[in-house]
């Protein structure tokens, strides 16, 4: 065998051995999703005391939902000397009058919420998420995208999944408002 055949073969077998194990790993994941398809994650009981959680909503020239947005985040039940609220908007377009507008109208009132425009889109979201973190108080960080409505009960029904100590991230099931198109 000549050393082109057999560096050919070799990577033959190299690609089925990858295949292999990527086909393996495709019928475990299978398996634990029908061992677990039917467990419904519990709560725990509620945190004692609460923790101060910061809201982050980056924005970046929605201003169709941004005012929808943030009305509903506002409406979140949750004592308010514990809630952080952060609109990070990295807009270019009419969304900064629009989010500021709807900001000011909301910390008039009483809630903690602040408006963060950066010059520059370095990181785009996350890099707005970056620079909103450096300044949140917030023990918790829930992140809501602009088309995200969060019900009132969002806080209070999230937050007892972390009297777990096991626990580090909960990604919240969602929907939209036009699913029917």
């Amino acid at each position: 065998m000549t050393p082109a055949e057999t560096l050919t073969l070799s990577a033959y077998f190299f690609v089925l051995i990858i295949l292999a194990v990527y086909g393996w790993h495709r019928y475990y994941l299978v398996y634990l999703y029908m061992r677990n398809r039917g467990r419904e994650p519990k709560a725990g009981p509620q945190l004692n005391p609460l923790p101060v959680v910061t809201i982050q909503l980056p924005l970046y020239n929605e201003m169709y939902v941004a005012d929808r947005l943030i009305d509903a985040v506002c409406r979140i039940e949750y004592p308010r000397e514990l809630l952080e609220i952060q609109v990070l908007d990295d807009s270019v377009d009419e969304t900064c009058s629009i989010a500021e507008l709807a900001v000011r109208r909301s910390a008039m009132q009483g809630v903690d919420i602040k408006y963060y425009h950066r010059p520059d889109r370095t990181g785009f979201k996350a890099g707005a998420l970056e620079a909103g973190l450096k300044l949140a108080r917030g023990e918790f960080i829930a992140i809501f995208d602009a088309d995200f409505m969060p019900t009132p009960d969002f806080l209070t029904r999230l937050m007892p999944h972390f009297s777990d100590p096991g626990i580090g991230m909960v990604q919240a099931r969602w929907g939209h408002i036009n699913q029917d198109y």
